[in-house]
């Protein structure tokens, strides 16, 4: 088949030296019962479709982990149930993967020792292990039809059992067997369950709240009767030959831990440790559907959210931050008016840096998309390297990034937002989207309002194409402003602005500031968005946006005062025409 059968002969030879339903086995100890040093940890989805919220999580703590304690996770693709397959699902999944820039060390398109990385490759190591159960009776064939099932199931449910199968195919002879499998009878394997119960682990975040039956509370199925195995039968074998020592998955798996424990324990293979995560809710506690398109990776790749962000937005679901910082400074009490908290930014290393395993709560996570707006934003601006004051409390107890990586973070979103620019329609062929300087200082100015980056563009516009004043919000502006004291206000503006500009031979913030408050003081305005208000739609027609003088040392003087000159005229040309209609209204 192309690759080593050697992890499988290893442990084949493993397996002949390991007394019969024991624990003890002539290999080294378990890499999962020593140090965390060079642990292999694995992210293993199912290919049914585009990668989950909860699935990109699950990567994303086996990628932390695994760089926390300089190990390697690698990537499985887990096909078995062939009914759920979906055509071009692993490659949405490395593409997202990739998007969030979690680098796993082996696995699907990256190679490794251990052979393929995707089970439906793997299937003579699954048929090789299943003939040892079968050959030491800890396995049997099982020939019952579906209908006999529904009813042995029904018959034990109405005797108060809670098993789904009562062991009745263990008891037939090799003849019956044999006869039966020469007639075509179809057949599963199924795990020989003995009354004995199991010594299970604590999990590394339910501690010892789970499961605890015994194994012999149900013959599970470990292949199917078209001969794949089942998801609890190839995920103990590849996780032993891939020497995994610790398995994060999500708390839908909890209740398969007594079936994997007696997997190994029948093997003789020490497992790995077991670390459940929090399941993902909806804000009212309600279960996450995956029904819902903003439930997948995808959306938030598509919407324009920082992957930096998302997985920043992950890490928190389940994870006890506030802990971790703790531990390292104390930690003043902050939340801000909308209810996030600066403590909460981090970037991928300082996650890494601060995480621990014994953080993670067996609580369920809500997905709140204000966090995640709120922590986009934030982490645009760091990236940007305009957190100004903010800086501080974002930083307490983690470490700093070094100068060259903020450097070169805001090059390449600078270099993003122009390229933006070029794709908008209004702006096709604009030469000033070319020149970098003016496309930075247009990127700081609309940053603190945005949101994503591809916000940014659409309300960038005005920057580069002088105003029409047809668009219907600047219309909508126009209504509900005096015409003659619009035409006052930009008219003695612009005046004020190019005598104050000429005057001090310069053009800064400070200026343009002296220029407005001195004509409020002069015409006695009450309001300073009365002033504001007219003066911001000339130089934009639109209502929101940077400050007046923030906005002119951006454009320029001529620029600005031409954008005055020319809201003036605009005004004062409907004003005449509103004039024109009324008297010819009044003469007829």
């Amino acid at each position: 088949m192309g690759y080593s059968l050697r992890p499988l002969i290893r442990a084949s030879k493993s397996l002949s030296l390991t007394c019969k339903r024991c624990h003890s086995t002539s290999t080294s100890s378990s890499l999962a019962e020593s140090s965390t040093t060079g642990a292999r940890l694995r992210f293993a989805p199912s290919p049914t479709g585009h990668l989950h919220l909860g699935g990109l999580r699950t990567a994303l703590f086996n990628h932390i982990l695994a760089r926390k304690w300089k190990g390697t996770w690698l990537l499985r693709v887990e096909d078995t149930d062939r009914t759920r397959y979906t055509e071009g699902a692993v490659d949405s999944l490395r593409q997202a993967l990739d998007w969030a820039g979690l680098d796993y060390d082996e696995g699907v398109g990256r190679g490794g020792s251990y052979g393929p990385y995707t089970q439906s490759e793997r299937l003579d190591i699954y048929h090789h292990y299943t003939k040892e159960l079968l050959s030491r009776n800890e396995a049997y064939e099982c020939f019952c039809s579906p209908t006999e099932l529904e009813a042995i199931k029904l018959s034990l449910h109405q005797q108060g059992l809670r098993r789904s199968y009562d062991g009745r195919c263990k008891h037939l002879t090799d003849e019956e067997v044999g006869r039966r499998k020469r007639a075509g009878h179809k057949y599963v394997v199924r795990y020989n369950t003995t009354p004995e119960e199991l010594d299970i682990p604590s999990d590394l975040i339910f501690g010892d709240n789970q499961p605890t039956t015994t194994s012999g509370s149900d013959d599970f199925v470990l292949m199917k009767s078209d001969g794949w195995p089942t998801y609890h039968l190839a995920s103990v074998i590849d996780d032993h030959l891939m020497e995994i020592t610790h398995v994060l998955r999500g708390e839908e798996w909890l209740p398969s831990v007594p079936k994997h424990h007696s997997l190994y324990k029948a093997f003789g293979w020490t497992p790995p440790k077991f670390a459940h995560l929090p399941l993902l809710c909806n804000p009212d506690g309600t279960k996450l559907s995956k029904r819902r398109g903003d439930t997948f990776v995808q959306h938030y790749m598509k919407q324009g959210y920082e992957p930096e962000a998302l997985l920043n937005f992950l890490a928190l679901m389940g994870w006890d931050y506030h802990a971790a910082l703790s531990s390292a400074s104390p930690l003043d009490p902050h939340v801000r008016t909308d209810g996030h908290s600066l403590y909460e930014v981090f970037t991928l290393p300082q996650i890494i840096e601060a995480f621990d395993v014994s953080h993670i709560n067996h609580r369920k996570a809500a997905v709140n998309v204000g966090k995640l707006d709120f922590l986009n934003k934030m982490t645009l601006r760091r990236k940007a390297g305009r957190l100004g004051k903010d800086g501080g409390m974002i930083g307490v107890g983690k470490s700093e990034e070094a100068e060259g990586e903020k450097e070169g973070e805001r090059k390449e979103l600078v270099g993003r937002f122009q390229q933006l620019l070029r794709e908008e329609k209004a702006l096709k062929g604009c030469e000033l989207v070319e020149k970098m300087d003016l496309v930075e200082k247009v990127f700081d100015a609309e940053l603190p309002r945005a949101v994503v980056l591809t916000d940014m563009p659409m309300h960038s516009i005005f920057y580069f194409l002088p105003p029409t004043y047809t668009c219907h919000e600047s219309q909508s502006i126009l209504k509900d402003l005096n015409a003659r004291l619009y035409c006052q206000y930009t008219h003695l503006f612009a005046d004020t602005l190019q005598s104050r500009a000429s005057i001090t031979g310069r053009l800064d913030e400070d200026t343009v500031w002296e220029a407005i408050h001195s004509l409020i003081d002069q015409l006695k305005i009450d309001k300073k968005s009365k002033f504001l208000v007219p003066i911001r739609h000339a130089l934009t027609e639109r209502r929101k946006g940077p400050s007046i003088p923030e906005l002119i040392t951006i454009l320029g003087l001529d620029e600005s005062l031409a954008r005055l000159r020319r809201g003036e005229e605009h005004v004062r040309g409907l004003e005449l025409e509103r004039r024109k209609s009324e008297k010819g209204s009044g003469e007829e």
